[in-house]
């Protein structure tokens, strides 16, 4: 009768970590805030910081390795006592997908093309 009674969580429990995996995989944001900005309005001053803002940004999605989204289910007995669990995880460090840094490396290139017609950047 226990087994019977046990089945019923599990699977309870399978189907919520399915569920928040899912929130978890949907919560990442569209659009970086930093594609937001206009860049041809800034002053020089704020071109510059906002060009090293792009570059700070590439550097640390490029530099975590691992991304996405995991899912265990454990199963144990010790004696006369059974066990399972399930765990979801995201990997919080990486935020940006590759098609992001792409547009965040073309985005510097755009700026860094502006900072040169300023006179900001050697030619």
């Amino acid at each position: 009768m226990s087994r019977y009674y046990g089945v019923p969580h599990f699977v309870l429990l399978v189907l919520i970590s399915l569920g928040l995996v899912g929130c978890m995989s949907a919560a990442s944001p569209a659009t970086p805030p930093l594609l937001e900005q206009d860049y041809i309005a800034l002053a020089d001053a704020e071109l510059i910081a906002y060009e090293q803002g792009l570059s700070d940004e590439i550097v640390s999605s490029s530099q975590s390795s691992n991304s996405g989204v995991s899912v265990g289910i454990g199963f144990g007995s010790w004696g006369n006592s059974q066990g399972y669990g399930v765990g979801a995880d995201r990997q919080l460090g990486d935020t940006a997908s590759s098609d992001e840094k792409l547009e965040l490396r073309a985005r510097r290139d755009e700026v860094r093309a502006e900072m040169r017609r300023r006179g900001l950047l050697p030619p």
